[in-house]
């Protein structure tokens, strides 16, 4: 019985080891199991990583084709605008350099206005890319004016000579308190800044040439300024047109650089570029009010 007794202690201590040995191994097991999850997680993990790096590249690369593509299109804009009023220029440099070529009072006038429109041109065209150097600047300009707000607007008008225009009517409209704000500004800035949103809505606002130039216009465009007070601490201008608009999911991307919503007008991409810039460094800001859908409607907000 003793015997017997032995050697059931015996095999229960054997059993006892044998769990004990295969516990140690299960336990074993499992850790290796939760490192193969973690190292699964961890490659799961860098797959999406990955995953979404390149998702990243391949926005960057689409970007980095459009942005090519823009420039090459900008490139050959500034050609054919540059190259236009220089070979009207030239066309009456010939008339006036012609040996025995007289010309009637009512030639020289319009071989002189067209000398100077061209002239003018020109030099807006290198101003514009001068200015555009400078776009991507987050200094703060000068603010040493003191001016009327209705100043700005005037100037503005006379600058981007929207009142000569003849395909559209145009407005001044100055809201409650707006006739008497003084601002402290750069006026030289502010107003190249609404000039050029003046200009941007004459463009728009006059036919394309696919559709035929002045002939398939049936009924007038009008561009309004409106100058109000935005707060107590800022102005806005607004300047609304009846022209062809701006898709809302656009609103930022028409600020970008040489970007041209339709190939089918003229112009270089960069004047609302540009207009923004001045503003921003100016301590205010543009931007397209989405809301409006008669045309388009910038507002450019400016401190006081």
């Amino acid at each position: 019985m003793t015997d017997d007794t032995q050697k059931l202690r015996e095999e229960l201590q054997q059993l006892r080891e044998d769990y004990e040995a295969l516990e140690h191994n299960f336990d074993i097991m499992s850790e290796g199991y939760q490192e193969s999850l973690l190292l699964y997680d961890k490659l799961e993990e860098t797959y999406h990583e990955l995953e979404e790096t390149n998702k990243q590249l391949e926005i960057a690369r689409h970007r980095a084709e459009e942005a090519s593509q823009m420039k090459t299109n900008f490139i050959q804009q500034i050609s054919h605008e540059i190259r236009t009023p220089l070979n009207i220029l030239n066309g009456f440099t010939q008339i006036l350099t012609t040996p025995g070529m007289e010309l009637d009072e009512a030639m020289q006038e319009e071989v002189t206005k067209g000398i100077g429109e061209n002239t003018e041109r020109i030099t807006s065209l290198v101003k514009k890319m001068l200015e555009l150097a400078d776009a991507n600047s987050s200094d703060e300009l000068e603010r040493n004016d003191d001016v009327p707000a209705v100043q700005i607007a005037a100037q503005a008008a006379d600058e981007s000579r929207i009142t000569l225009a003849t395909h559209l009517t145009f407005d001044l409209d100055l809201g409650e308190g707006a006739d008497m704000a003084m601002m402290h500004t750069n006026l030289q800035q502010a107003t190249r800044a609404l000039s050029l949103l003046l200009d941007n809505a004459m463009k728009f606002t006059h036919p394309a040439e696919a559709a035929g130039g002045a002939a398939a216009v049936t009924e007038k465009a009008r561009v309004v300024l409106r100058v109000s007070m935005a707060t107590e601490q800022q102005i806005a201008f607004t300047v609304e047109d009846t022209g062809i608009g701006v898709p809302p999911e656009e609103a930022e991307h028409i600020f970008d650089e040489f970007v041209q919503l339709d190939d089918y007008y003229d112009g270089t991409g960069i004047g609302l570029t540009v207009a923004r810039s001045i503003a921003r460094r100016l301590g205010g800001d543009i931007v397209l009010d989405t809301a409006y859908s008669g045309g388009a409607r910038f507002v450019m907000t400016l401190p006081l």
